[in-house]
């Protein structure tokens, strides 16, 4: 499994784009369909006459009022269910510490992390790590302070 790759998105596959995509589009949408009415409003309140009709369709303040409450109580259950989504997902894929995974030796590290040994050795003593990446998410610089 890929991890998720926001601060460089060109590294993201297909699927995590649009993805991504479809998620930003839904929230604009939701937020156009929560303000419509309150921007019907204001523009009523500012004078537009061919407003007016359409405040009454709706039912006037009254009825604003109450699709308010309404809007509240599903941004409430939105935010409910990505709460609950967000811990299961989280107990569903619980992280798995073993042994095996956690025992490298020098050279495997150098390898994966393409980097020399005394680099490695110096990242090991010094308080502070820089690590700069190139555009393809290698490793280009490691700097120790």
């Amino acid at each position: 499994m890929r991890e998720w790759i926001i601060n460089m998105p060109h590294l993201q596959t297909r699927q995590q784009k649009i993805g991504s995509f479809c998620i930003t589009a839904l929230s604009w949408l939701l937020w156009l369909y929560f303000l419509l009415p309150l921007f019907t409003l204001g523009g009523w309140l500012m004078g537009v006459k061919s407003l007016s009709a359409e405040i009454r369709w709706f039912g006037g303040y009254k009825t604003l009022l109450e699709l308010l409450q309404m809007y509240g109580s599903i941004v409430a259950g939105i935010a409910l269910f990505w709460f609950c989504w967000t811990i299961s997902t989280s107990w569903r894929r619980p992280v798995v510490f073993s042994a095996h995974q956690a025992q490298l030796d020098d050279q495997q590290l150098c390898e994966r992390f393409q980097i020399t040994a005394p680099q490695l050795q110096q990242g090991r003593l010094a308080k502070v790590v820089t690590v700069s990446f190139d555009d393809t998410g290698h490793i280009a610089q490691i700097t120790s302070v």
